[in-house]
């Protein structure tokens, strides 16, 4: 859902942190809300491992389209070097 390395801020006692948020626990039942985010170290964006073995670095900077795109089997888009 989310580009690489975006920043989910959360507030607590005067302190800002960047999380990722599951609202489900073990014995919650119905609709789980998530926002889990691919994240580095790296500046300009993440390694991704893609489902043929192979590892990828995608920048941040990558269309949103093509990034939400990517998550789907059927589409067909292929990572090159960017």
């Amino acid at each position: 859902m989310f580009p690489p390395n975006t920043q989910v801020k959360y507030m607590s006692n005067g302190t800002e942190y960047d999380v990722d948020v599951a609202l489900a626990t073990e014995g919650s039942v119905g609709d789980t809300y998530a926002a889990v985010t691919s994240r580095s170290y790296h500046e300009n964006g993440v390694n991704v491992l893609l489902m043929d073995g192979s590892v990828r670095f995608v920048s941040n900077s990558i269309p949103l389209a093509t990034w939400r795109a990517l998550g789907t089997r059927a589409g067909g888009e292929v990572v090159g070097e960017h």
